[in-house]
């Protein structure tokens, strides 16, 4: 009874703490493979909606470019300001751009937007009408909203 207290308790004991420790040790191995698993599903997810780290400035000059370049047989109205928003995880970027045309003209140039201009992502649109009462007609626009973000760390 003297010899099982004094080393087979013990090494019991440790055992059974070895066996806990590998435990806890192959649970953090699945660890980091799931944390390697997020970091490549966020990147792939900031590919798809816009989460480049460009300059809004220069983002709303390329679409700019982007809409006069390509030659889409619509004007442009009226651009705002680049609106800043930000909260503790994100810093968000939004640019608004107006433009005037016939329906198919503006569908076409939303099109061309949404599938091949890289920088920012289409988030919102409004079409609507405003009416000339000097002419008697009513002239169509379209509003879009694009966005991108970064990480506010």
């Amino acid at each position: 009874m003297a010899s099982y207290k004094k080393t087979y308790k013990h090494t019991l004991i440790a055992k059974k703490e070895l066996k806990q420790v590998k435990k806890e040790l192959s649970g953090n191995e699945s660890s980091l493979n799931e944390l390697y698993r997020l970091k490549n599903e966020i990147s792939s997810i900031d590919k798809i909606i816009g989460g480049q780290t460009l300059n809004p400035e220069y983002v709303q000059q390329t679409l700019l470019d982007f809409i006069s370049k390509n030659d889409f047989n619509v004007n442009i109205v009226d651009i705002e300001d680049v609106h800043l928003f930000s909260d503790s995880e994100f810093l968000i970027y939004s640019n608004q751009i107006e433009l005037e045309g016939s329906y198919k003209d503006l569908t076409y140039t939303l099109y061309e937007i949404e599938k091949n201009f890289k920088n920012s992502r289409v988030i919102s649109t409004q079409f609507y009408t405003k009416k000339n009462y000097r002419t008697n007609t009513k002239t169509l626009f379209l509003k879009i909203i694009l966005q991108n973000y970064e990480n506010n760390k």
